[in-house]
């Protein structure tokens, strides 16, 4: 490719900046991983390139990269960009949207914008080529004017560096590119158009995609087209509720998370995980809150386990009331996020403690949605087989077999994966009859992930990508009485990996796909629990009773982090005819 770029690099050649971008060099700092492929770097959508040096570069510019997509749609992806947002060091960037279109963003009091309305194609070698003064921006396409945007002030200069295929965000990635890029370049100045375009010169070598991890049946119906945000309908006749305030300065609790629900002779439990110190640390443990009037008001945090042993953490789970007496199951682990397993607890009504009844499920798992029972006697609970956070590994989704009502007994049974998938596999099912669907979490892809059992969940297809965008986030399923199926989580058109609005997929009755989202509730809020605009409504339960939908989910308050409130939404069901 570089032979072909002769006109473009003879220009300014004492000032311009130039990566080749053919190996890993002494100028780039590369954060994960990448490889050489015929002189271009292919990174694999969990990596970043940093440019060394770069954080002097301000002012008027051009800049330039080539790029191959082998992934348009789904979340934003950063081509090229310099910020670092956790910092407050935002100056400008080229991305591709989940809609597969390119965009630049440049920094005035908010993001101002430039729209490129070609479609990229994924596979195909593409020139993207961005400049910038005091008063204006133009992008550019392969040599193209695809849009320009006044500027009212110079873009601010900040100490952050040009980074490709990502943002480095305080030591974070975000916005990973899934491709292959070449031939960086920044000029400070502005080219001119008549420049841009005698320095294009077409590629028309093409790269191999990966192979498909496509799952080969879908989830959503796709002859009904799915909205996004702004056009999806809000479901009205909704209850709000707070059941645990975020308020460290009153308890000192830090981190909340993972809300459990359910009815238990005419009370209603709420279980969360709580810690006063960060996530996922020892100190976690596993509480609970009662109402006597299905959500209005709570009694007094209760505790479920603390976790007295040594170096032993109780976090958040899940409840299931069966034969009049009431059961808990709650992820577990030592020190940070080790030996994970899942515990097993049961309600002493006349004393109000909790009998432990120990280690139920070794292999990692974590129970995250409640158990389900089916037509052959034994339950059903789905959960994730992990080991300590990470986006760049493969934690598969995994569901629990009981031993008929013995619920100190079960089976585990890890979902098998397309190779090279990453995932964090916090799963949620729907059964029906012998038939069982698993609904998962990506890793940093906002899509569905899905795999079916045929067989009461003892053996599955390989999980693979749905057809239905979701935020990475735990989502809850289920079957609601209607018969019809239903998914809540974040699910929008082009909505990326925001965790708002929150929102519920539903079937037609006796309809394997969904069909039709209604959003429960957007981040910005009138009524019961905060409201704020980078709100992250996240990790939601859910539990039917007497004709209404109970929806738990967190709510960090746009604080960052799971520094959250406890919510839930009362939807009736009649709603989502």
């Amino acid at each position: 490719m570089k032979a072909l770029l002769s006109l473009f690099l003879i220009a300014t050649l004492a000032s311009a900046e130039n990566w080749p971008l053919d190996a890993v060099d002494a100028s780039l700092s590369l954060h994960g991983h990448a490889r050489s492929l015929t002189g271009s770097l292919v990174l694999d959508g969990s990596s970043v390139i940093e440019l060394k040096d770069t954080a002097k570069l301000n002012g008027s510019f051009t800049v330039s990269v080539w790029f191959n997509p082998y992934v348009l749609e789904g979340s934003q992806q950063m081509i090229i960009g310099k910020n670092r947002y956790s910092l407050n060091e935002r100056q400008w960037g080229v991305t591709i949207e989940p809609d597969g279109k390119m965009k630049a963003h440049l920094r005035q009091d908010g993001w101002s914008e430039i729209t490129c309305a070609e479609p990229l194609k994924a596979g195909h070698w593409h020139l993207a080529t961005l400049t910038v003064d005091s008063g204006k921006a133009a992008l550019f396409l392969n040599g193209k004017p695809v849009g320009e945007v006044k500027l009212n002030k110079p873009i601010p200069a900040t100490k952050a560096p040009i980074t490709l295929g990502g943002i480095l965000d305080d030591e974070k990635k975000r916005q990973q590119f899934h491709g292959a890029l070449d031939e960086a370049r920044f000029e400070p100045r502005v080219m001119s158009a008549e420049e841009i375009a005698a320095s294009y010169r077409p590629i028309t070598a093409t790269h191999e995609l990966p192979k498909s991890k496509t799952a080969d049946f879908p989830l959503w119906d796709d002859s009904q087209k799915l909205g996004e945000t702004k056009d999806l309908p809000l479901l009205d006749g909704v209850e709000f509720h707070v059941i645990k305030k975020w308020d460290k300065a009153a308890d000192g609790y830090t981190f909340l998370h993972g809300v459990g629900l359910a009815w238990h002779k005419g009370r209603f439990y709420a279980s969360i995980g709580h810690n006063k110190g960060a996530e996922n640390t020892v100190s976690e443990e596993a509480q609970y809150r009662v109402s006597e009037d299905g959500g209005k008001t709570w009694s007094e945090l209760g505790v479920i386990d603390a976790g007295e042993e040594k170096d032993l953490a109780i976090s958040h789970g899940v409840f299931l009331s069966h034969d009049g007496k009431l059961w808990a199951f709650h992820g577990a682990y030592y020190n940070k996020m080790e030996r994970i397993h899942t515990r097993a607890y049961s309600l002493d009504e006349t004393t109000g403690q909790w009998t432990k009844h120990g280690v139920v499920l070794e292999n990692g798992f974590w129970a995250l949605n409640q158990p389900v029972k089916m037509s052959d006697g034994k339950w059903i609970m789905p959960g994730i087989s992990a080991g300590p956070y990470s986006n760049k590994g493969t934690f598969p989704a995994a569901v629990a077999i009981s031993h008929g009502d013995d619920f100190t007994k079960w089976d585990f049974v890890s979902i098998p994966v397309h190779e090279g998938l990453k995932m964090w596999g916090e799963s949620s099912i729907i059964v029906d009859g012998s038939n069982v669907l698993n609904i998962a979490r990506y890793a940093a892809k906002p899509l569905a992930l899905i795999s079916k059992s045929t067989d009461y969940g003892r053996t599955w297809s390989t999980m693979g990508e749905s057809n239905l965008p979701m935020t990475t986030s735990k989502p809850a399923a289920g079957m609601l009485s209607t018969g019809q199926r239903y998914l809540v989580c974040t699910t929008a058109a082009n909505n990326g990996g925001k965790r708002f609005p929150l929102t519920i997929a539903v079937s037609k009755p006796g309809s394997s796909l969904l069909s039709q989202v209604f959003v429960i509730r957007h981040a910005e809020h009138s009524g019961p629990g905060e409201s704020n605009p980078k709100a992250a409504l996240s990790y939601p339960c859910a539990t039917e009773h007497e004709g209404k939908l109970y929806v738990g989910f967190s709510n960090n308050g746009g604080r960052g982090g799971n520094h959250n409130s406890a919510e839930m939404a009362v939807i009736p069901i009649e709603r989502l005819k």
